[in-house]
């Protein structure tokens, strides 16, 4: 029998031990063929010209996930051959020469891969239609695009799983050919050596997680460089992590073996013995499970964050359905009668006055206004605004913006959806009269309007804007709310023909052409998905790892048996060796994530606490669930009656 046949049968009959691998690999690879399927979509590139954010989002994620699924595959592979050590050894006692044994092993592995690419290929071309359809409608397109099989995309899939199944199988091929018969025979009562640890490692792990927390909590006082500081951020977090596993969890655990008044109630000694020993061989794993932990609840709370900020955002891009600058008294009696007139009717008018003023900070290093030119406004303009808009939570807002004498506050533009800048406190001019800003949001007031949208406001107590607004030319912007606003163009076209100006006086700001929607639609739709994938990534390599341990661990509970070690003694230390290096991982990822949405937080000037609460609450309580079943795959392997 020929090295095909015979590993295409070894694949049949470990079907059962390949069932969570392969159902992870058909999910990747339906998942990366749309990922690379968005970029070679004609159509919907054409429709998305204007903001590229699907595109390039799509790239950014399919190189994640790749990356996590490259170490997830390695992972398993791994304690595959480790669980069939004994089943290679009877080979080798056979004749079979290593070379043959790798050779199989190797096809196996390719086979194996080669079946999910086939079916997550085919899952992911029959999905495609759904795929882009939800992409489309978080996306706000309104259209539809028809059922397309990108060539070029099953191209690039088989290009990148190719390699790595092909580097899979030359890993496995080379682990093969270099074990030795009494290796494989006695893989189960081989004993870990004790993990060696170094105090000033674990004190250094400790400094890194907190060094990256401190700048991620501090970017905006610090007004630090975005890229560079998520960079360092991610670099001293994850390398704080791997030393955390390496070194500070192997201090902690020793220092509570040492402590017999702990150590020696109930089943401690041999969970907590079984964690320590392992550690070695362990702490990538458990440190790559944090992350990836991380990573889930980040990706989730993100894409929940940027659903939520779109929506609540909306309101500061388009409070009004279009905006008239009136120059002459009757221009809101024209308005108002060509919108009588249509099919439409008139919800509401609202007239806002400001000046355009000169802005100057004290420290240079601070451009924060273009050409320093910036809205002026007075409080009670403010106050009347939010008031007609009925914004939510305006009451207590208005108390917080409430300027006092000789302070500004500042409202960040429409235009732009995120900011790590840090004003607050700074010194300025307002047309050479000195300020302080008081306060830094970002509230609904003109609209994102082609001729303001880009210019910051300044709110400024009542008495100190009558006092500078007679040196200006006070302006005037009429907010309009009509009925049915989205088909409103041919009244729009209307007003402009009968209004002095038309053409340059009226904006209008549809939903459908602001950017900023497509690029957090996006997000958010690709983050969920990815967040999905880091969840099965998660599970996977906790899966794979406890199972591992649970093959190396069977001769210790057997030897607990003869001694009379009961089922239920057992099930005690199970949950326990379980629970300490489940939870660990688990609880560190969490709070990275915690930190990460305060980064978040700062950029965007929002409280997303609601959406980091679903996010962590969801993994929580999915992998609660997978924590049972992991209990009780782990008791049935060491424990058989």
């Amino acid at each position: 029998m020929n090295s095909f046949r015979i590993a295409f049968k070894l694949m049949r009959n470990n079907s059962n031990i390949y069932g969570l691998y392969f159902l992870v690999l058909v999910v990747t690879v339906a998942t990366y063929y749309n990922f690379a399927a968005i970029q070679y979509n004609d159509k919907f590139v054409e429709l998305t010209e204007r903001v590229q954010s699907a595109v390039v989002a799509s790239f950014a994620s399919g190189f994640v996930l790749i990356c996590t699924v490259v170490f997830f595959m390695w992972h398993a592979n791994s304690f595959f051959i480790k669980q069939r050590q004994k089943e290679i050894g009877l080979y080798m006692l056979m004749g079979i020469s290593n070379a043959r044994i790798g050779r199989v092993l190797a096809l196996e592995g390719l086979f194996i891969g080669g079946l999910a690419f086939t079916v997550g290929l085919i899952i992911g071309i029959l999905f495609s239609k759904l795929f882009f359809m939800l992409l489309s409608k978080a996306m706000f397109l309104d259209v539809v695009l028809p059922f397309n099989i990108s060539i070029e995309a099953i191209i690039q899939l088989i290009l990148v799983f190719g390699v790595i199944f092909i580097l899979l199988g030359i890993k496995n091929y080379s682990a093969i050919k270099k074990k030795q018969l009494i290796d494989m025979l006695h893989a189960t009562k081989e004993k870990p050596a004790k993990p060696k640890y170094s105090l000033p490692k674990g004190i250094l792990s400790i400094f890194l997680i907190v060094a990256g927390y401190f700048i991620a909590l501090n970017i905006k006082p610090w007004q630090l460089d975005l890229l560079l500081a998520a960079v360092a951020i991610v670099f001293l977090v994850s390398l704080g992590t791997y030393l955390f596993f390496g070194s500070s969890l192997t201090v902690i655990l020793s220092n509570l073996i040492k402590t017999k008044r702990f150590i020696y109630k109930d089943v401690r000694l041999i969970s907590i013995s079984s964690i320590f020993f392992r550690l070695k061989e362990n702490y990538r794993s458990l440190a790559m499970t944090a992350i990836l932990a991380a990573a889930t609840v980040t990706a989730f709370s993100v894409s929940i964050s940027f659903n939520q900020f779109a929506n609540s955002h909306e309101v500061i891009e388009t409070p009004y359905s279009f905006s008239v600058e009136s120059e002459s008294p009757d221009t809101n009696e024209l308005v108002r009668e060509a919108v009588e007139s249509s099919e439409h009717s008139l919800k509401g008018v609202h007239d806002l006055h400001f000046f355009i003023g000169k802005v100057h900070y004290d420290d240079s290093r601070n451009e924060v206004d273009k050409n320093n030119e910036a809205i002026i406004t007075s409080y009670s303009q403010m106050e009347k605004t939010l008031e007609y808009l009925q914004y939510k939570g305006r009451d207590n807002l208005l108390d917080q913006i409430k300027p006092s004498q000789n302070e500004a506050t500042f409202i960040l533009n429409p235009n732009t959806i995120a900011s790590p800048m840090n004003i607050l406190g700074d010194k300025m001019k307002i047309n050479k009269t000195d300020f302080q800003i008081a306060e830094f949001t970002q509230v609904p007031f003109i609209g994102n309007n082609s001729k303001y949208g880009r210019m910051n406001v300044y709110v400024l107590q009542d008495q100190d804007y009558e006092r500078h607004v007679q040196d200006f030319e006070e302006l005037t912007l009429t907010g309009v709310d009509i009925t049915n606003q989205e088909n409103s163009s041919e009244l729009i076209s209307n007003i402009k023909q009968i209004i002095p100006n038309g053409e340059q006086m009226l904006y209008e700001n549809p939903k459908q052409y602001i950017w900023e929607y497509y690029a957090l639609g996006t997000l958010f739709f690709l983050g969920l998905i990815i967040s999905i994938v880091f969840m099965l990534a998660t599970f996977s390599t906790i899966y794979f790892k406890f199972l591992s341990d649970a093959f190396s661990d069977k001769e210790q509970y057997a030897m607990l048996k003869k001694v009379g070690m009961s089922r239920k003694e057992v099930q005690r230390s199970v949950n326990l060796t379980v629970g300490i290096a489940f939870l660990i991982p688990i609880i560190i990822g969490i709070v990275h994530s915690v930190v990460a949405m305060k980064v978040l937080e700062q950029i965007m000037s929002v409280k997303f606490t609601f959406p980091l609460l679903l996010g962590v609450g969801w993994f929580v309580f999915v992998m609660a669930f997978f924590y049972k079943g992991i209990i009780r795959s782990y008791t049935n392997m060491v424990y058989k009656d």
